[in-house]
Order: structure tokens, then C-alpha cells, then sequence
């Protein structure tokens, strides 16, 4: 589970809808494939205001050894839709149990460091993740306690580049929330 906070969810039925927006002149389309991945160690304090990048910059670098310290990969990703179980209960209503989620991210560098720190991940280890794709960051103030599975690949041809992957999976009932990106 992670520790993404939960929206408030209606106890009854004579709850109201959350108030939405449309404009039929021009919508709100995001595009954009997921670019960038933070990640820190599963027991890494929470941020006081994740929107702020002062509290990113003081976090975000490559060497230091303070537990709170968050790694900054640059790649190419992405977050297919989640999926969960349905389960019929009494009077043919549905319930839908908590959703698998699983972000795909392939890098590019492949610096000694960079393998050096996907060995590490293939120890299995629980990590605080967040992401950014389409000017938004995601993940909210503690990130996303996830399970990362560590692979590299070497394809076949002379101008084909290797990579390495992570497949980060995570349980929750929601998405994780989403900022504005203050690192853009």
C-alpha cells in the first residue's frame, strides 16, 4: 500500500459529485510520456510541501549518503492503466479491490554508476517514487512506497543502445496525486 492521500469518498448515496470543468472552446489535454523518475529510500522522511522546489533541490543529488537523499533518472516511461479485481456482491452490485499499478521506464545512460544502482534494485527493496510526465510531477508528499524489478538489455545490431530497465509496481485504491512539476 502506499501513502498516498486518500479524497475524501461519499458514505451514503446522497453524497454530492466533486465539482469538475469543461470548456468547450479548449480542453485541458496533457500529453507526454513520463521523462523523469525520483527515487528514495523507502525510509526517507516525507516532504513538508512537495510543490516546493527549494525542498527538492536540497534533496535531489546523485552522491549524497543522508537517507533522505532522492536520485534523479532521466528516460523514457510509462503508466498504462491500473487494474484491479472486480468481485459481484449481494443485490449485483460490484466492488473493485485495490488497483495494480505499474510504471515501465527504460534509461538510457548506462554509466557505471547508473548499472551500479540497478544492481542495487535487484536486491529488492522498497523504495519512495515519484515521477514527472506532461508538466505535472506525481506522488505527493511521502511519494509512492513501490517494488522495483531491475533489468538491463542489450539488443542485437551494431547501432542498437542498451538500456536499463525498471518495471515499478505498486497497490493502491487511487492514482497518486499530482502537482504542477516545480522542477520544470
Amino acid at each position: 500500500m502506499s501513502t498516498n492521500v486518500k479524497p475524501v469518498c461519499p458514505t451514503d448515496c446522497d453524497s454530492l459529485l466533486p465539482v469538475n470543468t469543461y470548456n468547450e472552446c479548449k480542453q485541458n489535454v496533457v500529453t507526454g510520456e513520463i521523462e523523469k523518475i525520483y527515487l528514495a529510500s523507502g525510509a526517507a522522511e516525507c516532504f513538508t510541501d512537495w510543490s516546493s522546489p527549494i525542498e527538492w533541490l536540497n534533496r535531489i543529488s546523485e552522491t549524497s549518503l543522508d537517507v533522505n537523499a532522492i536520485r534523479m533518472f532521466r528516460g523514457i516511461g510509462d503508466l498504462p492503466a491500473a487494474t484491479n479485481e472486480e468481485t459481484i456482491i449481494s443485490l449485483g452490485q460490484k466492488y473493485y479491490g485495490e488497483k495494480t499499478f505499474v510504471v515501465n521506464f527504460d534509461i538510457e545512460d548506462c554509466s557505471d554508476e547508473n548499472f551500479e544502482f540497478m544492481r542495487y534494485l535487484e536486491c529488492q527493496t522498497t523504495v519512495r517514487f515519484w515521477f514527472e510526465a506532461g508538466g505535472y510531477l506525481w506522488g505527493g508528499d511521502c511519494g509512492v512506497l513501490a517494488n522495483i524489478n531491475a533489468n538491463y538489455q542489450i539488443e542485437r545490431g551494431q547501432k542498437t543502445l542498451q538500456h536499463i530497465m525498471l518495471v515499478i509496481n505498486w497497490d493502491d485504491d487511487f492514482y497518486p496525486q499530482r502537482v504542477l512539476s516545480p522542477l520544470a
